[in-house]
């Protein structure tokens, strides 16, 4: 209903002049609502507007997104059901990185400029682009579930222009040597040694070499059924806790070749602190960066051993759909994009067709018979 208050008003507290009077989705039960325009065709189009969302069950609470960014992440954080790891990084980067910059506006108020503003602060910061697109996918999935819950109409992430952050292929030759992988598994001490040779040895993240027990081992094979994450307890302290593997739910697993030299190292299985504790990744990583600076070696990383098993494993002739399934990748464009350089077997194999095909040929000369012509050509 669109009514002129200009004759009976004037133009009243709003200087207005057209309001349009309408009630939210719910029939004649529900809220009425009403809002002031200057001219009528902007009344009139707001009012078609208004009655087509209903209809099209996308209308939208005017006052729906005026909570703050800071009060929905920490309502968002609290209802979202996510694994604790999960849960520990999304509220880390929320609290760290996110509402310090855009926490006092509401989330209605924010613009996808607003996003691609926090991304160059975030690498003027001096952050990854790996480390950004963490934090991206965490702050989507938080306007994503305002959308979803009809808070605001649509997600400023998917909006804003992503950094570009292009995959880089492993460079096999910036690896540890197999010398410096046996030092450092000298070097970080018989309690964490298990862990080094379990990452080099099966291709396994830290969290997951954490919670390997003797009896996941079996003819050969290591059954990984969870992983070890540092989540914050009710004190605000970081504790280790069992956790379902990345990319699994809680039960499922996945089984990996274990090479028989590994045997000798399973009576010291699972990894241990000194007082018979669980040890987070974290711990790990201080301990191995110790280590690394009194060997005196390059900055290697301990996914640098997951790396490594890669490209064993691949260069020697292992398919890549396998190797993908034993890393836990969620997808073989992981694989292929990271490691797919290292399959030597694939380009000696085009050579041998090629070379079969084509070889007694191209040495016998390239004489075209008469009156044939050439449909080959050897350039």
């Amino acid at each position: 209903m669109i009514n002129d208050f200009a004759g009976a008003l004037g133009h009243g507290c709003s200087g207005k002049r057209w309001t349009v009077r309408y009630r939210e989705p719910g029939g004649r039960s529900a809220r009425q609502r009403e809002k002031s325009f200057d001219s009528k065709r902007d009344a009139q189009d707001f009012a078609t507007k208004a009655e087509n969302d209903k209809r099209e069950n996308t209308y939208l609470d005017p006052t729906a997104g005026k909570t703050s960014l800071r009060l929905y992440a920490a309502e968002w954080l609290a209802l979202k059901g996510m694994a604790p790891g999960t849960a520990e990084s999304y509220e880390r980067i929320m609290r760290l990185h996110v509402v310090p910059h855009l926490g006092r506006k509401t989330i209605a108020q924010v613009t996808a400029a607003d996003i691609e503003s926090l991304y160059a602060h975030w690498r003027r910061s001096g952050a990854a682009l790996n480390t950004i697109e963490s934090r991206r996918i965490a702050l989507s999935g938080m306007f994503s579930h305002a959308v979803r819950h009809k808070r605001v109409s649509e997600n400023p992430v998917k909006l804003a222009e992503t950094p570009e952050n292009p995959v880089l292929r492993v460079d096999e030759r910036s690896l540890p040597s197999f010398e410096e992988v046996a030092a450092l598994a000298r070097e970080v001490g018989p309690r964490l040694e298990p862990a080094v040779w379990l990452m080099a040895c099966c291709g396994i993240r830290i969290g997951e070499s954490l919670r390997v027990f003797p009896d996941d081992f079996d003819h050969g094979s290591l059954r990984l059924r969870r992983q070890v994450i540092r989540v914050k307890d009710e004190s605000a302290k970081y504790v280790a806790l069992y956790a379902p593997l990345k990319h699994r739910k809680e039960g499922e697993w996945r089984d990996i070749p274990a090479p028989p030299s590994l045997d000798p190292l399973l009576d010291r299985l699972p990894i241990r602190n000194q007082t018979g504790g669980m040890i987070y990744p974290d711990l790990f990583r201080q301990s191995w960066k110790r280590a690394i600076k009194r060997l005196g070696l390059r900055a290697y990383n301990p996914h640098d051993l997951r790396h490594k098993w890669a490209t064993v494993t691949l260069s020697n002739g292992v398919p890549i759909h396998e190797v993908s399934r034993w890393m836990g990748h969620s997808s073989i464009k992981i694989t292929v994009d990271h490691y797919g350089h290292l399959t030597q077997d694939g380009s000696e194999r085009c050579r041998q067709v090629v070379e079969a095909t084509f070889g007694q040929r191209l040495l016998s000369g390239s004489r075209v018979p008469a009156g044939r012509g050439a449909d080959l050509v050897l350039g």
